[in-house]
């Protein structure tokens, strides 16, 4: 008895060590410069740290309290230096912040898994140790994703979210999605072929995306356990407060609480609208096609519509007019801005005109007044002696 428990334990142990660990691919655009000799093996609790920073708007990252207690804080720190989205720059206003994709493929065998890296044509940027069960994916995109207002959920096939112009399956600059390569075996392929587009993308500094391949052989029935009941309280707790004080719902949160902004510690890179983009494509991205007010145009092309020397895209603002009649003219980066300049300057001309004919009148009253009466009146109005 004692002889079957012990092989039984052994076999046990094997069997845990032996699981197949997920690998995790990156098409940065900074990929030079976080290589490494060898590949890092982390726990799931803080690859889902790494994958949340990622994707996460300002404001609603991972905070200090997700943080594993048995891991210190700079260990936490150097991960995500290392494979974090890119941070808020003090001094650099103008630039900006590639969309995040994040794709998530299960169900893969493990000699499947041990072909990745040849089939990506690089290595995994880090492995995720004992990694959880399909239930955990779900878990986690509901409860750290979908509810906190980070991504919307879909039903996007994969090549429409990999298409930063698929506003159905993108909440403002980030896309998650999670699929199942035994539902669906071209899922893989598609992504595979997208590899070399990927790249081009992520280097253009245009989007960014995190791959993460997990293998069927999942045991664990969470990501984490403190950091997800966690964020699962304060997504439930938003939604009370937005139906108390909102009467209708919004697509995503306009403003983030004091509280959350001073827990949260992990914060991608502001979006800041450029003075020039090197395409078209990255111009109408980066602008939402210009909010729908204009459109994308070379400002250095030449006269026959070709390109220039220089290349520099920017919004050309166009007017629209309303059911009234009313013309309204737009400007700024993304035409997200009223022209107020035509109503200025007619407001601004009358008043000088206004100016100048009341100088005018004034002047010549007062040069009538200054004038000597010919003689003729003066004798008449003399006085006499």
């Amino acid at each position: 008895m004692k002889l079957t428990l012990g092989l039984t334990a052994a076999l046990a142990g094997c069997a845990a060590a032996a699981q197949q660990a997920a690998h995790v691919y990156m098409f940065r655009g900074d990929a030079d410069s976080h290589q490494t000799t060898a590949t890092p093996s982390i726990t799931p609790s803080l690859a889902r740290l790494i994958l949340l920073q990622r994707v996460s708007p300002l404001g609603k990252g991972p905070s200090v309290a997700e943080i594993p207690e048995n891991v210190d804080d700079k260990t936490v720190a150097d991960l995500m230096n290392q494979f974090g989205g890119p941070s808020e720059s003090l001094f650099e206003d103008d630039t900006t912040t590639p969309s995040q994709a994040l794709i998530l493929i299960e169900g893969l065998t493990d000699s499947e898994m041990k072909e990745m890296d040849g089939k990506f044509g690089m290595g995994a940027a880090f492995t995720i140790s004992a990694p959880p069960a399909s239930s955990a994916h779900d878990s986690l995109l509901k409860n750290d994703i979908y509810n906190a207002g980070i991504a919307s959920q879909h039903s996007c096939s994969i090549s429409q979210v990999l298409n930063p112009f698929a506003k159905e399956c993108w909440s403002e600059s980030a896309a998650v999605a999670k699929y199942n390569v035994q539902k669906d075996k071209q899922v893989l392929k598609e992504l595979l072929d997208r590899a070399s587009d990927l790249a081009k993308l992520a280097k253009a500094g245009e989007m960014e995306t995190t791959v993460v391949v997990l293998p069927a052989s999942g045991k664990a029935t969470k990501w984490s356990e403190a950091g997800q009941e966690l964020r699962r309280r304060q997504s439930q707790a938003e939604q009370v407060i937005s139906a108390v004080e909102r009467p209708a719902e919004s697509d995503a949160p306009d403003a983030e609480t004091s509280e959350n902004k001073q827990d949260t510690v992990f914060y991608p890179g502001k979006e800041a609208i450029p003075a020039c983009f090197g395409s078209k494509d990255s111009c109408s991205t980066s602008t939402g096609n210009c909010s729908g007010r204009g459109e994308c145009s070379n400002k250095y092309a030449n006269r026959d519509g070709s390109e220039g020397k220089e290349v520099c895209y920017v919004c050309r603002c166009l007017s629209t007019a309303s059911e009234s009649g009313s013309v309204t003219h737009w400007a700024g980066p993304t035409c997200a801005k009223k022209d107020v300049s035509t109503a200025f300057w007619l407001f601004a001309g009358f008043t000088l005109l206004m100016v100048s004919v009341l100088t005018l009148s004034i002047s010549m009253l007062f040069n009538v007044g200054e004038e000597k009466l010919p003689g003729v009146i003066g004798a008449g109005v003399s006085k006499s002696k």
